[in-house]
């Protein structure tokens, strides 16, 4: 299939001409052959990660055996990620590859070139995973490590294709997403198939990992049309160029590995307690994981074809934001639409599983206040509107929505979120034989869940962040990346889903926090939107120089936009922290009755 898709796509060597430099065969077969090893080593180093620290149980040999392939692949994959640096290097100098190993020098030039500086930081993100899987099993450790490996996935994402397409910011996103959910779902699958397929937990693990495919099989699919999307002007496209029929062959690809999980999902899931189901599962685990190669292969030829040139010229309609912005106005902050596809899959999950665990307590004839599901669904909404609309693209050029887009994610999203409880429905709805356990108890018992919502540690968490992001050059390092900028963005809302856990206290704790103690850090937390909103109103300027390179029509003066920002702040952390002080107090006042009542 890899080599289908260069012949088709015609990204295989064409003649050469004199006096241009040539790399020769073995770099032009040898560099597509690289990224497809690197490529399954990569997913099979995140599935079989994944298979020791989500799929299978805790303290087996099986997730024992898990981790140390894990370690192996991840060496394999750091030493592919050296043989495709190298070819890199061959192909972008010309030189052949003996001629470059002859002279060791010519390798830092790799050091400059985009391509292959990802590819140097994955090598070392794959060494750092492999050396850590050496220390045996540890819960937090092999999850961070899954965190390191699917971090490692991402670098090559900035320097493809989508690193040229007009929505740049969504381009990077979608293939971000893109990327990660296909790590999982084959490297998951190859997991499966090499470590349980005789054991006698193949009938535990194969459901927990059924769920998880096909949260992937959505996620690909979603992703996969929005890389399309960004990439071709027109639908015609997709069968009128080479580009547009290899994207439609891996629809197809997609399509039949759906028909795969379908066939699982009725024929193989619940019977694999018996031995003839548990054969049919093997051989058609093992068909999937066919299928799943050659997609591999032909996404690898996708990446070396060059997409139709785009009809606007394939520039970006703006040189540092690299993507279209239109003039500022109120109607365009509130109308405004871009759907990013990773956050929008991140937005989903939550709101599928609370709906599911709402499902669950209904088919049990259990009740749960409709107040809570209005929170937690507010809470979603509040953070699509600032993700996904206007505040989410006029966030990175000016300050009063970057500001606007600050409260609603650190402040207004989390506190809704921590209303509608999750935590106590999860315990409601998951036991000890659930798919993945009794989460709920596993967050409350965990020593890092007990630190982290120490009061000392929740009020640092609340005032370094934004110290940092306003007192320091890292508002506008932020601005200028987009993944910078979502893991901002991920930060605030983490310590801000933190702090309102602690503060409301609808959800269990892992330690007893009392009022006085509750009361003591809302006044601490108060004090940093409030500052923060009186430092923006009065202070000096703030990122001017980028905001004044990047601001849209309709912003002509920076400093009213930046008291703008400042009362924006001050407006809504206000509104947020006295509804916080109400339900502190409604808390305390149940409290006091149950007191008296004992």
């Amino acid at each position: 299939m890899l080599v289908a898709a260069l012949l088709f796509g015609g990204s295989l060597p064409q003649q050469s001409f004199p006096g241009l430099p040539k790399a020769g065969p073995i770099t032009d077969w040898g560099l597509p052959l690289a990224r497809f090893v690197y490529d399954l080593c990569a997913f099979a180093t995140v599935g079989t990660l994944v298979a020791a620290v989500l799929l299978a149980p805790r303290g087996t040999p099986e997730a024992a055996a898990c981790l140390r392939a894990a370690g192996r692949w991840a060496l394999s994959w750091a030493a592919a990620a050296a043989v495709t640096y190298l070819l890199t290097i061959s192909e972008v100098t010309g030189l052949p590859l003996a001629d470059l190993l002859e002279d060791p020098s010519i390798l830092t030039f790799g050091t400059t070139v985009p391509q292959t500086q990802a590819l140097f930081i994955v090598a070392v993100a794959a060494g750092v995973v492999a050396i850590g899987t050496s220390f045996g099993p540890s819960p937090w450790l092999n999850g961070f490590l899954l965190a390191v490996a699917a971090f490692a996935v991402l670098p090559p994402a900035y320097v493809g294709h989508a690193a040229s397409a007009g929505d740049h910011d969504i381009a990077i996103s979608a293939l971000m997403a893109h990327l990660v959910t296909v790590a999982v779902w084959v490297g998951g699958l190859a997991a499966v198939l090499v470590h349980f397929r005789r054991s006698d937990r193949l009938a535990e693990v194969v459901p927990r990992f059924s769920t998880l495919a096909l949260a992937c099989f959505a996620a690909v699919a979603v992703s996969g049309v929005a890389s399309a999307w960004v990439r071709l002007d027109a639908v015609a496209q997709l069968w009128q160029t080479r580009y547009g029929l290899l994207i439609l062959a891996k629809a197809a690809a997609l399509v039949a590995l759906g028909a795969f999980g379908w066939h699982h999902r009725r024929r193989t899931v619940a019977g694999l307690a018996e031995r003839p189901v548990r054969h049919t599962f093997v051989r058609l685990a093992t068909g999937e994981a066919i299928v799943m190669a050659a997609a591999v292969g032909l996404a690898v030829g996708l990446s070396r074809t060059p997409p139709p040139p785009s009809e606007g010229g394939g520039g970006h309609d703006h040189l540092l934001l690299e993507y279209d912005l239109p003039p500022f106005s109120i109607g365009n902050l509130v109308t405004e639409v871009r759907l990013d596809p990773l956050i929008l899959l991140l937005l989903a999950v939550p709101a599928v599983g609370y709906l599911i665990g709402l499902r669950r307590l209904a088919r049990d004839g259990v009740p749960w206040p409709p107040g809570r599901t209005a929170a937690w669904l507010a809470g979603l909404a509040v953070l699509a509107f600032a993700l996904l609309g206007g505040v989410g693209g006029y966030a990175r050029a000016m300050l009063s929505a970057q500001a606007l887009q600050y409260v609603l994610v650190a402040l207004v999203a989390p506190l809704l979120l921590a209303l509608g409880a999750p935590l106590t429905l999860a315990a409601q709805t998951t036991t000890d034989r659930s798919q993945y356990g009794d989460v709920p108890r596993a967050i409350l018992d965990s020593g890092l869940a007990s630190r982290l919502t120490h009061p000392v540690t929740v009020a640092a968490l609340q005032v370094v962040p934004v110290a940092l992001l306003y007192g320091t050059g890292w508002l506008e390092q932020s601005s200028y990346s987009y993944a910078a900028h979502l893991l901002t963005l991920a930060l605030l809302f983490c310590t801000g889903m933190l702090c309102f856990w602690v503060l409301t206290g609808v959800d269990p704790l892992p330690r007893p926090v009392t009022w006085v103690t509750r009361a003591r850090l809302l006044a601490v937390v108060a004090v940093v939107p409030l500052a923060l909103g009186l430092a923006l109103w009065f202070g000096p300027g703030v990122g001017l120089d980028w905001f004044t390179l990047v601001s849209p029509p309709g912003v002509s003066d920076l400093s009213a936009d930046q008291r703008a920002a400042g009362l924006t702040v001050l407006i809504i952390a206000i509104l947020v922290l006295g509804a916080s002080a109400v339900r502190l107090a409604s808390w305390r006042r149940v409290a006091q009755r149950r007191r008296t009542l004992v």
